[in-house]
Formats: C-alpha cells, sequence, structure tokens
C-alpha cells in the first residue's frame, strides 16, 4: 500500500473515533507509519488531508446508499432502502459527525467539501423521489427536493438521537415513522 493512501485510511479512522480538531498529524504519522517527510509532501496541511477524508468519506456514502438501493424495482423501495442506513446509528455516520466539528466548519474547504457531500446525496434522492412518482409508488403530490430533504434529515437526526440516547430504537422509530409518513400512514407501535 502506498503512503497517501495509509495515511488517509489512518485519518479516516482517527478522525472518526477522536475528531478532525483533536487529531493532529503527528498522531495520523504514528498510526499509518509513514514518516513526516512522506506525510507533508502528500498533504501539505491537515485542513489538506481533512478535505480528502470528507470528500472520500462522503463518496463512500454515496456508494453505499446507491449498493443499498440497487435492483429494488420501485423508487419508494429505494427510498426505504435508504432509511434502513440508519440500522446502525450508535456507530455514527461516516460524513454527518464532520458538521458537529468545529475545526471543520472553521474551515472553508472542509465546509465547501462536506456541503458537497450532502448536496449530492440529497439530489440522489431526489431523482429516486421524482422515480418514485412516475412508478406510482410514492404520492405525486410529494414535493421531490423537500421530501429528499426530509428523508435526509430523518435519517441524519435518527443517528445523533440514537448517539445520544444510547438506543437504536430511538433511530428504528425515526425511520419508520418516516417511511410511514411516505405511505401516508400512522405509526403504531
Amino acid at each position: 500500500m502506498d503512503n497517501r493512501r495509509l495515511i488517509i485510511d489512518s485519518a479516516k479512522k482517527l478522525f472518526w473515533h477522536h475528531g478532525y480538531s483533536t487529531t493532529s498529524p503527528k498522531q495520523v504519522m504514528a498510526d499509518s507509519g509513514v514518516g513526516q517527510g512522506s506525510f507533508y509532501h502528500h498533504f501539505p496541511t491537515k485542513p489538506d488531508l481533512g478535505q480528502e477524508v470528507v470528500r472520500e468519506n462522503g463518496r463512500d456514502l454515496l456508494a453505499s446508499v446507491r449498493a443499498t438501493m440497487e435492483g429494488l424495482p420501485t423508487g419508494r423501495e429505494r427510498l426505504a432502502a435508504f432509511l434502513t442506513s440508519a440500522g446502525d446509528a450508535l456507530g455514527g455516520c461516516q460524513i454527518g459527525g464532520f458538521a458537529y466539528d468545529a475545526g471543520v466548519l472553521a474551515e472553508a474547504g472542509l465546509r465547501e467539501a462536506l456541503g458537497a457531500a450532502f448536496t449530492e446525496l440529497a439530489d440522489l434522492l431526489e431523482n429516486v423521489v421524482r422515480e418514485a412518482q412516475v412508478d406510482g409508488s410514492l404520492s405525486p403530490k410529494l414535493d421531490p427536493a423537500k421530501t429528499a430533504a426530509a428523508l435526509l434529515a430523518v435519517v441524519e437526526g435518527a443517528f445523533v438521537v440514537a448517539r445520544a440516547t444510547g438506543r437504536q430504537s430511538s433511530a428504528d422509530n425515526a425511520t419508520a415513522g418516516a417511511l410511514a409518513m411516505l405511505d401516508g400512514n400512522n405509526v403504531r407501535s
């Protein structure tokens, strides 16, 4: 494995477990086994590394969502599959956690990379809502952009609430409620 990849993989793990702001380049170097010269050759600044990690996590998340939706016959089923992405909410979202890190929010490039990941995911969901309306599995009365934004907020909120309460059931209830609203039903359990 090349040094650049080692650095990125270590940073992804350390940023995930400890946060961007509290992880130093020295910690990434120690974890990756890459020396200072090689580290700074690939990533002249910590924000350069952070941007790469945020972009890669965003790509990974999008690929995961697409894979979850792949082969499902209706748009509604694809949206339901997206809602299941909060199935391990206690583990947290690989991209959403960056939105709470002051160091990420303080760096324009990091904020832009984070915003781009969420925008791309919202665009994907909006397209799936439109597909669901065309295939008849979702009401044509729903606004695709607002519905996509709401579903994304439900999933991200499910991660936050589950982690705060320590209960996966918090996320499960939120996503079940969103699915029932898509169907126009009330949830009871």
